[in-house]
């Protein structure tokens, strides 16, 4: 009977303790997956996080950070929140560069366009869009440049890879097309990376060269029309034939007028290349621009008389600007002299000076015979002459009108002309009125 006890109390006893066991069994295994479940959810979360941050680095969202409680994670925490602000440094930066080289190139007068090598346009400036008005967008081709001559330089130093440099006419005007090849060298290997265009606009240039060429070429003429003159007639004296006193006479006569003008054609080619230098400077003055009218009309008045013309005058009063006195009595002789040669006898010229808003304003009109409306654009061209035998006839050198322009341009005064055939002409001069 006490064994079968003894053994009922093991048995109970051995189960307790195998209950017991499997108490702490399935409690260690509730920690340890809870322990599992708890870290694997801390990385997911974290790991969403971090991919969270890439993501905003990706589609640029700088203003993302990575933020983690968990020591573990604070260095990489630490550094991936140093990797963005790093590249959000070198994103602005790359901005910064962006802006200012628009800004520079934007700013540059010359066209400018870069294609890289697949022949992609990277960059170009407006400048270049507004004279070429071509549609292209960044990233086009270059074939989409319409513009033929264009299209055919830029082509052709595709093809060489080469440094050029030519002038196209392009829409009537001028350019210096520059085409630079852009190379890169990584490790001692050199790689052509595209070609940068530039575009100097030399139409201005280009003019410049085509009236110097005309003026040395009018200038040669005019000079050897006297020359030949002199030349022919010292020939005539010299060749050992004895002369009457008459003759000699008429041929000095010649030999003088011609020298006298010639003379005045040096004098005037002299000033109206210092009128064109910029270093040319001013006597800057008051100026009663009634009086010096006067002083004009005194100089002149012989000839007016010897030609029996009428002279009137309608003169405003107190009218004062600034200027160098005897630059514009050169002016107003040269515009008064032209009126009288080419007016007839027994014909009036009217002459009228008043204000005009904050202008003075001078006007000559005679009743001569006129200019042509097509001749009207170039009569302040050097060496243009209307009428060129009644110009030759006058004394005149053909700089008269050129040398006034030229003078009135340095006093930033402005001239108009209105004229029509066997009517008359008028010149019309827009003067600063002086502040008192």
């Amino acid at each position: 009977m006490l064994s079968i006890s003894l053994f009922i109390l093991l048995s109970y006893i051995e189960g307790f303790v195998n209950l017991t066991l499997f108490i702490i069994f399935l409690i260690l295994n509730l920690v340890f997956h809870t322990i599992i479940y708890f870290y694997h959810y801390k990385f997911l979360r974290e790991y969403k996080k971090i991919n969270q941050t890439i993501e905003g680095v990706i589609n640029d969202k700088f203003d993302t950070r990575l933020i983690s409680r968990f020591v573990s994670y604070r260095i990489l925490n630490a550094n991936l929140n140093r990797l963005v602000r790093k590249i959000n440094r070198m994103s602005f930066k790359n901005e910064e560069d962006e802006m200012t080289i628009k800004i520079l190139t934007n700013n540059i007068n010359s066209p400018i366009i870069y294609i890289d090598r697949d022949g992609r346009i990277k960059y170009v400036n407006l400048p270049f869009l507004n004279c070429f008005d071509t549609p292209i967008e960044i990233n086009d081709i270059y074939e989409k440049l319409r513009v033929k001559k264009l299209f055919q330089f830029i082509d052709d130093a595709f093809i060489f890879e080469m440094k050029e440099i030519k002038t196209l006419l392009i829409e009537d005007k001028y350019y210096q097309a520059s085409a630079i090849p852009i190379n890169h060298t990584i490790n001692n290997i050199t790689s052509f990376m595209g070609i940068l265009f530039i575009f100097h606009d030399i139409t201005e240039i280009k003019r410049y060269e085509k009236l110097q060429r005309e003026f040395l070429a009018n200038a040669s003429h005019e000079l050897k029309t006297p020359l030949s003159a002199i030349k022919g007639a010292s020939e005539i004296l010299l060749n050992g034939e004895k002369h009457t006193k008459e003759t000699i006479n008429e041929f000095l006569t010649i030999i003088k007028k011609e020298n006298d003008r010639m003379d005045r054609i040096v004098r005037d080619i002299l000033l109206i290349s210092r009128l064109e230098n910029e270093k040319f400077i001013i006597k800057n003055e008051k100026i009663d621009i009634n009086e010096l009218i006067h002083k004009v009309i005194n100089i002149l008045e012989f000839r007016l008389k010897h030609k029996n013309q009428n002279l009137y005058l309608d003169l405003g009063n107190h009218l004062i600007i600034d200027g160098d006195y005897e630059r514009l009595k050169h002016v107003f002789l040269n515009l008064v002299s032209n009126a009288i040669s080419y007016t007839n006898q027994n014909k009036s010229i009217y002459i009228r000076t008043y204000q005009e808003n904050e202008q003075v304003v001078f006007s000559i009109k005679d009743e001569g015979i006129g200019i042509d409306e097509s001749e009207l654009p170039h009569i302040f061209e050097r060496f243009y002459r209307v009428d060129k035998a009644r110009s030759r006839e006058t004394g005149g050198t053909g700089l008269g009108l050129a040398i006034v322009k030229s003078t009135l341009d340095i006093h930033k005064a402005r001239i108009e002309v209105k004229s029509k055939e066997n009517e008359g002409t008028e010149f019309i001069i827009y003067f600063n009125k002086t502040l008192e």
